[in-house]
C-alpha cells in the first residue's frame, strides 16, 4: 500500500500544475527533465531515464487534459494511476536525493582553546588540504602543522578528480555535488596572500602569516544552531594557529616544563594604548621548576608591536587542598570548598547547567537565538547559600571568543588607509573614555548579584584574550541579600565571551603571604640581555616589533615547603599596537555610528547571522 503522504505529495504537485495552467503531460515530463538536468544525472543514470519514460507513457495513455480535470478529482477517481505515478515520483526523488547533495562555502574565523591538542588532531586527520595562490591551486599532501615554527608543510601534488568541480567554489556560496563521485566535505582551503608557483611533487613549507584566509565546505542541511559557522565546520585543527599568526591580540606566554614550552595564555590582553595599562595577573598552572628556576617565554607571533614594561612571578605557598587565585585588584582569593550552581537559566528561558559545572571546554557562549534591544545575552546562576555566610567568592573559567577578535578586526578595516592615523590619535585618549566606550558596547563580562532591590553590578571583567581560558576570582559581598539562594547574572555582547566553569566558595578567605620575584635572566631571540627592561614598571619598555621576536625569562625559586603546594602567577604590565596596512577608502559614515551605545554589539550580532546565512528569527525557528 502507498501512504497517504505519497498521495498528498502527488496531489500537491497537481494543484501547483492546476494553478499554473500548464498541460499535465508537459508539467510532469518537464519536471523530471528539469530535475535530471539540474543534477546532471540524466545522461548517465539509467533509472532516471527509465522513470521519465514510464511516467510519460502513463500520462499519455490516460490522456489527461486540462478540460477534463478539476483539482485532484481525477486522482481520487483513478487510484491505480495515482498510486503508480506516486511510487515512480518517490523513487525518482529518493534516487536524486541519495546521490546529490549541497555544500556551502564558509570562511572560518575562529578556533577552540587547546592549540597543541588541535594541531595533533589535524596532523593525524585525513583532511584534504588545497592551497590557492591567485588563479592556481594544488593539493598539499602529507600536511603537517608546526606550532613552534608557525608553518604548514607538505608535498605539492595535483588535485584529484574527487575534488575538482565544474564551477569555481569561489564563484558562489552554495554548490551542488554528487556524493558518489566527489568528496568536498573533508576539504580545507588555504588562500595565500602572495603569488607563488609551486612545482608538482616538491616539498614546501608555508609560513602561517602568508595565509590570508581559510574556508571549508559545510554540508548544507537547511538547519543551523546559533554557532553553526563556528563549531560545525570541523577545522579547529589549524585555525588556532592561523589566528595565532594573524589575529589581533596580545603577547603569548609559554611555560617550560621539561624539554617543551607549553602555551598558557596572553599578557595584558586588550591593552592597545599606553593609557590603558594596568597590572594583569595570569595564572600559570602546572608550572614546574627545574634546577631552582622557573623558565617561561614571551613571544610575538602577531602583526603588532608589543611593549612589555614589567614581568614578575608571584609565588604563594599553601596547603595542597587549597586553590589560590588573584583577583583584578591583585588581592589573593582562596578556594577550599567550591560548590556548583544548582540552576543555570539562559536569557531565552532554557537551562544550561551541564556546560559550566566542569572544566571541559564545553562552554556557554552567550549565543542564544533571540532578539534583544541592545544585542546582549545573559545567563543566571543560582547557588545555595549557607545560613551564616556574609561573603562569597565567584570562580569563573572564561575567555573571549575569537568571534569578538575577528569582528573587532572587521571594525578596524572600516578605517581604511586612515587606520594608522586613527591608531596614533588613540594613544593619547584618556583611559576613562576608552573604558566608557567598551562598557557601552558590552565588551566586558558584567557580573551582577541579586539583592533586595534588584540586580546590582559587582564587577566588569575586561578582555582576557581569545586563545586560552583564564581562571578568574570575583569577591562578592552578601550584604543586602536575603533568602537562601544567591543569584549571579553574567551579561555581555552577543558571543563576546565563553564561560567554561562557574563555581562559588562561601568559606572565609585565608591570609596568605605572596612573594614577588624579579627575573634573574631575560634573553631575547638574539641573545641580548633585557633583564633590566622587565624589572619594574617605569615605562622603559622591552619592545617586540617583529613576528618571531621572543624573550626567555628565568626566575629563581626555592620551591614549596614540604607538604605544601606552590601557586605561580605572572604579574605583567604593558601594551601593544596593531600593524595594519589597510588601503580602502575610510567609511566615515559607518564609523560615526559606532559612537552610539550598543552600535558595535549590534554590528557584531548582525555580522554573525549574515556570516551564518541566518536571521535571528530564522535561527530561533530551526533550534
Amino acid at each position: 500500500m502507498y501512504s497517504f503522504i505519497e498521495f498528498e505529495l502527488f496531489g500537491f504537485m497537481v494543484s501547483k500544475w492546476k494553478d499554473s495552467g500548464i498541460n499535465p503531460s508537459n508539467f510532469f515530463l518537464n519536471l523530471f527533465i528539469d530535475m535530471s538536468n539540474l543534477h546532471r544525472l540524466y545522461t548517465y543514470r539509467p533509472i532516471i531515464r527509465k522513470t521519465i519514460f514510464q511516467l510519460k507513457t502513463i500520462i499519455m495513455k490516460t490522456r489527461i487534459t486540462q478540460s477534463k480535470i478539476g483539482r485532484l478529482s481525477y486522482f481520487h477517481k483513478d487510484e491505480r494511476v495515482t498510486k503508480t505515478i506516486s511510487c515512480i515520483m518517490i523513487m525518482a526523488i529518493l534516487n536524486l536525493t541519495i546521490s546529490c547533495s549541497y555544500f556551502t562555502v564558509k570562511n572560518v574565523p575562529t578556533t577552540r582553546e587547546n592549540i597543541s591538542t588541535t594541531v595533533k588532531e589535524f596532523n593525524n586527520s585525513e583532511k584534504y588540504v588545497i592551497i590557492h595562490s591567485k588563479n592556481r591551486s594544488w593539493h598539499l599532501s602529507n600536511t603537517v602543522i608546526n606550532e613552534y615554527n608557525q608553518t604548514i608543510s607538505g608535498t605539492v601534488v595535483s588535485i584529484n578528480s574527487q575534488h575538482q568541480y565544474t564551477k569555481p567554489r569561489e564563484s558562489q556560496r552554495v554548490h551542488r555535488y554528487n556524493n558518489l563521485t566527489t568528496n568536498p566535505l573533508n576539504e580545507v582551503h588555504f588562500y595565500l596572500n602572495t603569488s607563488v608557483d609551486y612545482s608538482i611533487n616538491n616539498a614546501v613549507s608555508i609560513p602561517l602569516v602568508e595565509i590570508a584566509s581559510i574556508s571549508v565546505n559545510d554540508k548544507n542541511t537547511g538547519r543551523a544552531i546559533a554557532n553553526v559557522a563556528l563549531t560545525t565546520v570541523g577545522v579547529f585543527f589549524v585555525v588556532a594557529l592561523i589566528v595565532a599568526a594573524t589575529k589581533s591580540s596580545c603577547p603569548f606566554v609559554y611555560i617550560k616544563n621539561g624539554e617543551n614550552f607549553e602555551f598558557v595564555g596572553e599578557l595584558y590582553p586588550g591593552t592597545i594604548t599606553p593609557n590603558m595599562q594596568k597590572d594583569d595577573y595570569l595564572q600559570l598552572p602546572h608550572f614546574k621548576s627545574e634546577n631552582g628556576e622557573y623558565t617561561l617565554k614571551i613571544s610575538n607571533y602577531l602583526k603588532e608591536i608589543q611593549y612589555t614594561d614589567q614581568v614578575q612571578l608571584v609565588l604563594i605557598n599553601h596547603e595542597k587542598n587549597l586553590e589560590v587565585l588573584m583577583d583584578s585588584k591583585g588581592q589573593l582569593q582562596t578556594f577550599n570548598n567550591l560548590v556548583s550552581p544548582v540552576n543555570a537559566t539562559k536569557d531565552n528561558g532554557s537551562k544550561n547547567l551541564e556546560s559550566v559545572i566542569h572544566k571541559d571546554y564545553d562552554y556557554y557562549a552567550f549565543d542564544t537565538a533571540l532578539t534583544t534591544e541592545n544585542s546582549t545575552r545573559n545567563i543566571v546562576f543560582e547557588f545555595e547559600k549557607p545560613e551564616q555566610a556574609k561573603e562569597a567568592k565567584l570562580y569563573l573559567t572564561a575567555k573571549n571568543s575569537v568571534w569578538l577578535d575577528y569582528i573587532f578586526g572587521k571594525f578596524n578595516e572600516k578605517f581604511g588607509y586612515y587606520y594608522n592615523t586613527f591608531q596614533k590619535e588613540q594613544q593619547q585618549v584618556p583611559n576613562d573614555s576608552i573604558k566608557k566606550w567598551t562598557m557601552n558596547q558590552h565588551i566586558p563580562l558584567s557580573i551582577y548579584k541579586n539583592t533586595k532591590t534588584g540586580w546590582e553590578l559587582v564587577e566588569r571583567i575586561g578582555t582576557v584574550g581569545p586563545m586560552a581560558m583564564r581562571d578568574l576570582a570575583i569577591p562578592i559581598s552578601l550584604d543586602n541579600h536575603e533568602g537562601n539562594m544567591v543569584k549571579i547574572k553574567l551579561e555581555t555582547g552577543f558571543m563576546f565571551w565563553e564561560v567554561d566553569y562557574v563555581g562559588m566558595d562561601f568559606s572565609e578567605n585565608l591570609d596568605l603571604q605572596p612573594e614577588y620575584i624579579n627575573a634573574s635572566k631575560a634573553l631575547d631571540q638574539n641573545g641580548n640581555d633585557v633583564t633590566a627592561l622587565l624589572a619594574k614598571a617605569d615605562q622603559n619598555y622591552f619592545a617586540q616589533a617583529n613576528i618571531g621576536d621572543e624573550v626567555v625569562i628565568s626566575f629563581p625559586t626555592t620551591g614549596p615547603k614540604e607538604g605544601q603546594s606552590q601557586t605561580v602567577i605572572l604579574k605583567n604590565r604593558g601594551y601593544y599596537n596593531y600593524i595594519r596596512d589597510y588601503s580602502g577608502i575610510p567609511d566615515f559614515e559607518a564609523l560615526k555610528s559606532f559612537k552610539e551605545d550598543n552600535a558595535f554589539t549590534k554590528y557584531a550580532e548582525k555580522s554573525y547571522f549574515e556570516f551564518a546565512n541566518f536571521q535571528p528569527n530564522e535561527l530561533a525557528y530551526h533550534e
